[in-house]
């Protein structure tokens, strides 16, 4: 598991990550622009490829060592 995360928290996602955390802290939640509403779908459709890329990854390592049928 720990190298499949190794694998899959590429510099630039930690990036995007990092970037996402200090956009949502300075979000007024209140008084959404469209600006922002185009920023949380996309960062929603990115994370939500990075989960699926991580569960692929994790049942490709997991076939290379024989533990899936």
């Amino acid at each position: 598991m720990r190298k499949v995360l190794k694998e899959m928290l590429r510099p630039f996602d930690c990036f995007i990550l990092i970037a996402a955390v200090f956009l949502f802290a300075k979000f007024d939640y209140d008084n959404l622009e469209t600006a922002d509403i185009v920023y949380i779908v996309t960062f929603s459709l990115w994370f939500t490829m990075f989960i699926i890329r991580g569960v692929i990854m994790y049942r490709g390592e997991k076939k290379r060592r024989g533990k899936l049928h």
